[in-house]
C-alpha cells in the first residue's frame, strides 16, 4: 500500500476549477428569462456539459465551483441530478455557488476571493465552452512560466482561426500583441466592430523595449480558458474597476506600472476550442460538432447517461426510439432525439431535432434548432430559426431567418413570421414597456432571476383571463399564444441577435488586423523597430474582403455553368461565414453580373439587351435568395443604378433599362416597387439613368391607376349589389 504522503502529494497537483455559469450579457433574451445560458441545449446537450466533461478528460481538476448569479436553483438541481455527484464521478468535490449580487465576472471574482474558495492554481473556465483540448500541454506551460517567471499570474488559451471562421467571435473581436520568443502577452485591445471604417491599434513604443520580435493577431478564438495564479483573484479584488476578464483584468494588468505582472498565452492550431457566446457562435459550433471538427466531441459519445445516438452516414445521428416516415428525407448533419416523430414528404437539413418533438408532413427544417417536445404542423417552412421547448408551431407557418420561438409559444395556422422576430410566452416586466426586460439594477445580465409575468395585466376582480392577455394577434395569430420580444437598449447598443449567417443580421465586419509579425533588427547592438511599429496597425475592411470572395464566387459560377441553387449556396455560405448583410450581398452580386454583361458588350460578342437576357434571365434569379421585401426591391434598384452610373457613357442607361426590365419579367421585381424606386430621392440623383425607362414607368402607372380604379368600381357594384 503506498504511503500516505504519495496521496497527498498526488493532490498537491491537482487544479481548482471556477466555472462562470452566467455571461452577464443579453444576447440569448427572451430564452434566457426562462433558463439559463448554460442549461440551454447544443446539439441536445447542455452548454454546461461540454464545460464539465472537458474538465473532467483533463485528469487534473479535484474541485470544481460552478458560480451563478441567476437561476442558481435550476443549476443547482440540474448538478444535484448529474452524474458529477455520484461515486463514479471524476471530481472529488463539486459545488454551485449562489453568487446574486454579483453582475460581471469581475464581482464573481470578487466573491470567489471573499469566500477564500481558492488554496492555489486553478482553472478559470466560462460554463458555455466546447473544447477537445489537451490541457496537460497548457499546464505544462504554466508550471514552466511560474518557475521561471516571478512576476507571472495567469496563461491564456486562445486557438488560431481564419478571420471566416464561423465559430471565431463577430460581437468581440480582439487583437493581441504577443512576444514571439516566450509568448508572452505584451497588450490587449477591443476591436469594435464597426461596418466601413478601419480599425487601428495604437500602442506605446515603450511596451515592445527589448522585445526582439512580436506578433499581432486577431484571428484568435478567444474561449475564456485560463489557468491562474491564487493571485488573480487578490488582483480582481483590489481594483474594484476591473467588471471585464479581457478588457479590462488582461489589459489593465498589462498597462498597469504598479502590478508589474505577465500574462502569457498558449495558442493551439490543431485543436478545436469556442465559446458561445452569440447566436453566431452557437450556430458555427453546434454545426462543428455535428459535422466532427472536434472530435472525440461528437453526440454518439452520448454525454449524458440516458443518451443512445448512433452515427450514420453523412453525419445524421439518431436517438433510440425515433419514428421516421419513409418518404422523408434527412439531409447532411441532422441529429434526432429520442422519441421524435418526423411525417411524410418532410426535409431536414443541417439541423438538430430534440426528445418528444412531432414534426409533421411536408415539413421543411433548414439550418434550425427544434428542442425538446415541440410540435410543427404540416405544411410549415422552418429556416435558420430556433423553436425552443414545449412551443407549438400550427399548419402552413413560414419561419424565416432568424426567428427565435420562445418556450411554449403557440403560432396560429398560415401566419408568417418575419426575419429576425423573437417570441415569448409572457411579457416581460420593465419599467418603460411590458415587453422588455427589467433593467433597474443591471443592465447587462440576461441570466438574471426569471422574470414574473405581468399579473397586472392576468388577473381580474373576477379572476377571469382575458384571451388577448395571452397573445398578441398580430405577431403569433389570433389562435396563437405569445408577445414579440423587442429589447430597446440592445436594439440601441447591440446589434440584433439571430443565429449566424442566415439568422444575424448583424451589419458589422469583423475588422481583420492580418494576423501579421514585425522583426526588430539589431545592427550593432542598437534597436531598431520597423516603421509600422511606431505607427500602430490598420487592419483590413472585411467588408472589402467579402467584396472581392462574393464577386469571385458569382463569376465562377457563370464562367463554369455552375446549377443555381450551388452558386446560391456557395454565396449563402460565404455571407454567413462573414456575417455581412444582404445589402452587401446583392451589392456584390450585382457587381458580378454587371460585369459580365459589360464583358460581352465591350468584346461585341452581344447587343446590351440580349447580353442583359443572358445573364440576368438566368443568375437573376439568385436574387429570390437576396431579395425578401418591398425596401429590398428598392435598394436592389438603386444598387444597378449605381453601378450603371459608373459604365460607358454610350449604353449605361440602356443596360439599366434592360435589367429593370428583366428582372420585372422574372418576378424579383413588382410594379408598386419599380414606382417606389422612381420616386425616391436617391433615384433622381442620377437622372442619366433614368430616361430610358420613364415610358416604362409612365405605362406601370398607368396600369396601377388602371388596377386601382378597377378595384373601386368593383367595390362599388358590391356595395350596390348588397343595398339592393
Amino acid at each position: 500500500m503506498p504511503p500516505k504522503q504519495n496521496k497527498e502529494t498526488d493532490d498537491e497537483h491537482k487544479f481548482q476549477a471556477i466555472v462562470l455559469a452566467d455571461s452577464f450579457q443579453t444576447r440569448f433574451m427572451p430564452l434566457t428569462s426562462v433558463k439559463p445560458r448554460c442549461l440551454l441545449p447544443l446539439a441536445n446537450v447542455p452548454l454546461i456539459e461540454y464545460t464539465l466533461e472537458f474538465l473532467a478528460q483533463s485528469n487534473v481538476v479535484n474541485e470544481v465551483y460552478v458560480m451563478c448569479c441567476s437561476h442558481a436553483d435550476q443549476i443547482q438541481e440540474y448538478i444535484d441530478n448529474s452524474k458529477w455527484v455520484t461515486i463514479s464521478s471524476p471530481f472529488k468535490k463539486i459545488q454551485t455557488i449562489s453568487s446574486k449580487e454579483s453582475r460581471s465576472v469581475g464581482d464573481a471574482m470578487r466573491d470567489v476571493d471573499s469566500r477564500g474558495l481558492i488554496t492555489g492554481d486553478f482553472i478559470l473556465i466560462s460554463g458555455d465552452v466546447v473544447t477537445n483540448l489537451d490541457i496537460a500541454k497548457v499546464i505544462e506551460d504554466h508550471k514552466k512560466y511560474k518557475s521561471n517567471d516571478r512576476d507571472y499570474i495567469c496563461t491564456m488559451v486562445l486557438t488560431q482561426a481564419s478571420p471566416m471562421h464561423r465559430s471565431r467571435s463577430i460581437i468581440e473581436p480582439a487583437c493581441f500583441i504577443m512576444d514571439r520568443a516566450t509568448n508572452r502577452c505584451l497588450y490587449y485591445q477591443d476591436l469594435p466592430p464597426i461596418n466601413g471604417k478601419k480599425t487601428s491599434v495604437n500602442i506605446d513604443p515603450e511596451v515592445l523595449e527589448d522585445i526582439a520580435e512580436f506578433e499581432v493577431n486577431n484571428s484568435l478564438i478567444d474561449c475564456h480558458v485560463d489557468i491562474c495564479t491564487a493571485a488573480v483573484p487578490t488582483i480582481f479584488q483590489e481594483n474594484f474597476d476591473y467588471q471585464t476578464l479581457r478588457s479590462d483584468f488582461v489589459k489593465g494588468v498589462l498597462g498597469s506600472d504598479l502590478l508589474k505582472k505577465h500574462i502569457y498565452s498558449y495558442i493551439t492550431n490543431d485543436q478545436y476550442s469556442a465559446r458561445v457566446e452569440s447566436w453566431q457562435t452557437y450556430d458555427g459550433i453546434c454545426q462543428d460538432v455535428l459535422e466532427r471538427w472536434c472530435y472525440p466531441i461528437v453526440p454518439e459519445r452520448n454525454l449524458l447517461e440516458d443518451q443512445t445516438y448512433t452515427y450514420g452516414s453523412q453525419h445524421i445521428y439518431k436517438e433510440n426510439g425515433v419514428i421516421l416516415s419513409q418518404s422523408c428525407k434527412l439531409q447532411s448533419a441532422v441529429v434526432i432525439g429520442k422519441d421524435s416523430f418526423i411525417g411524410d414528404e418532410t426535409a431536414v437539413e443541417n439541423s438538430v431535432i430534440g426528445r418528444s418533438c412531432k414534426i409533421g408532413a411536408n415539413v421543411i427544417v433548414e439550418n434550425s434548432y427544434i428542442w425538446d417536445g415541440a410540435i410543427i404542423e404540416d405544411g410549415c417552412i422552418i429556416k435558420h430559426s430556433i423553436i425552443a421547448n414545449d412551443a407549438i408551431i400550427r399548419k402552413n407557418v413560414i419561419l424565416n431567418p432568424g426567428s427565435v420561438i420562445g418556450f411554449g409559444v403557440v403560432i396560429d395556422e398560415n401566419v408568417i413570421v418575419p426575419n429576425n422576430t423573437r417570441i415569448i410566452k409572457q411579457r416581460i416586466k420593465n419599467s418603460t414597456s411590458s415587453n422588455i426586460i427589467s433593467s433597474d439594477d443591471d443592465d447587462d445580465d440576461d441570466e438574471k432571476d426569471e422574470h414574473d409575468s405581468d399579473d397586472d395585466e392576468f388577473d381580474g376582480p373576477s379572476k377571469v383571463v382575458n384571451e388577448l392577455t395571452l397573445r398578441d394577434p398580430s405577431v403569433v395569430g389570433y389562435n396563437g399564444l405569445g408577445f414579440l420580444y423587442e429589447d430597446d437598449e440592445e436594439a440601441q447598443n447591440e446589434p440584433s441577435s439571430g443565429i449566424v449567417y442566415e439568422m444575424a443580421e448583424l451589419n458589422l465586419s469583423d475588422s481583420s488586423l492580418a494576423s501579421s509579425a514585425i522583426t526588430v533588427h539589431h545592427t550593432n547592438k542598437k534597436k531598431k523597430r520597423s516603421h509600422s511599429s511606431a505607427s500602430g496597425f490598420v487592419s483590413e475592411d472585411e467588408g472589402e474582403s467579402f467584396d472581392k470572395e462574393a464577386i469571385a464566387t458569382v463569376e465562377r459560377a457563370m464562367e463554369n455553368n455552375h446549377d443555381l441553387d450551388t452558386a446560391m449556396l456557395e454565396l449563402n455560405t460565404l455571407r454567413m461565414s462573414m456575417n455581412v448583410t444582404y445589402h452587401e450581398v446583392r451589392e456584390s452580386s450585382c457587381l458580378a453580373m454587371i460585369k459580365r454583361t459589360n464583358h460581352f458588350i465591350e468584346t461585341g460578342t452581344l447587343g446590351v439587351k440580349d447580353a442583359a437576357e443572358k445573364i440576368f434571365r438566368h443568375w437573376g434569379k439568385m436574387f429570390n435568395r437576396q431579395v425578401f421585401d418591398d425596401a429590398d426591391q428598392v435598394d436592389l434598384l438603386l444598387i444597378i443604378q449605381e453601378i450603371c452610373y459608373k459604365l460607358d457613357e454610350d449604353y449605361k442607361a440602356l443596360l439599366f433599362g434592360c435589367v429593370a426590365v428583366v428582372l420585372y419579367d422574372i418576378d424579383i421585381l413588382d410594379d408598386e416597387n419599380i414606382i417606389a424606386w422612381w420616386n425616391s430621392k436617391e433615384s433622381k440623383k442620377i437622372p442619366e439613368i433614368r430616361e430610358k425607362v420613364a415610358k416604362w414607368i409612365e405605362m406601370l402607372q398607368e396600369d396601377s391607376s388602371e388596377e386601382e380604379s378597377d378595384d373601386d368600381e368593383e367595390e362599388e357594384e358590391d356595395e350596390e349589389s348588397e343595398e339592393e
